[in-house]
């Protein structure tokens, strides 16, 4: 089971030293609604240097008040201004709970979260959406939003939610030693920084290719990604990247063995 918290200013001044030992994650709020400074969490640059410093994985989350497209595009611009160099581990989810949104017509609320989760996913970002399971069910539970995680509010002993989950926020009073407050407590039903390391997402590396990419292979296919036991080599063959080994010096696993990332190349059509 991997456990989390979400946070924001409300927690304070958290001591993450004492906090880390009963998590695997954090979700921290990074800021609310369009892309004023003023509107920054102020707690939100502490909290993500200390997880980094710390070795913590998280993600964040926007509480969002936009009833408009112009909003959405703002509050776009504002997560893009405040997560551009912090190689997030989980997704960035956008938080739909104001009274004012949940008052819009669902087709309305609808498309503003659609083109906000779509936005951040041409940024390169795996992206979210936060809410309660009420409101997933009354306005936020459509086709058009299946295609994104929800990270699901539902404080009780079991989840009960249907649709497409990748989180579940299970108790809005988790007690952690470090956090004189209370605190949410979350459940991730994904190995989240696997899949955005294999997928190439958040920026998290460098890497140029991604898991599933076909590209096309002159060089050397290797044992193993020590890049040491040469199996053999090979001139424009079309290769499949099922894995990749973070740091290794020849991270891209194929169906033959281990290749290194000088050697692939794409064809131009």
């Amino acid at each position: 089971m991997i456990r989390g918290i979400d946070v924001s200013a409300y927690q304070g001044k958290i001591d993450w030293a004492k906090v880390k030992p009963y998590i695997d994650f954090a979700i921290i709020r990074c800021g609310y609604g369009n892309n004023y400074e003023s509107q920054d969490d102020v707690y939100y640059e502490r909290n993500a240097r200390l997880c980094k410093e710390l070795g913590i994985p998280f993600g964040v989350y926007l509480f969002s008040y936009a009833t408009n497209l112009d909003d959405a595009r703002s509050e776009v611009a504002h997560t893009l201004r405040l997560i551009k160099d912090k190689k997030l581990e989980y997704p960035v989810f956008l938080d739909v709970e104001s009274k004012r949104q949940l008052a819009l017509p669902k087709e309305r609320l609808t498309e503003i979260v659609n083109y906000y989760c779509e936005e951040m996913e041409k940024a390169g970002y795996y992206v979210g959406i936060y809410s309660s399971l009420n409101n997933f069910r009354r306005g936020l539970d459509t086709r058009e939003l299946d295609r994104y995680d929800k990270w699901v509010a539902e404080w009780n002993d079991r989840f009960t939610y249907r649709g497409k989950a990748g989180m579940w926020q299970r108790t809005s009073y988790e007690d952690i030693p470090g956090i004189n407050a209370r605190v949410d407590g979350d459940i991730a039903f994904y190995d989240y920084p696997r899949i955005i390391r294999e997928n190439g997402l958040n920026h998290l590396t460098n890497n140029k290719y991604k898991v599933g990419d076909k590209v096309y292979l002159t060089g050397r296919i290797y044992e193993e990604s020590n890049a040491e036991n040469i199996i053999k080599e090979v001139v424009d063959q079309e290769v499949e990247i099922l894995e990749i080994i973070e740091g290794a010096k020849a991270p891209y696993r194929i169906k033959e063995g281990y290749v290194k990332e000088e050697e692939l190349f794409t064809k131009c059509s």
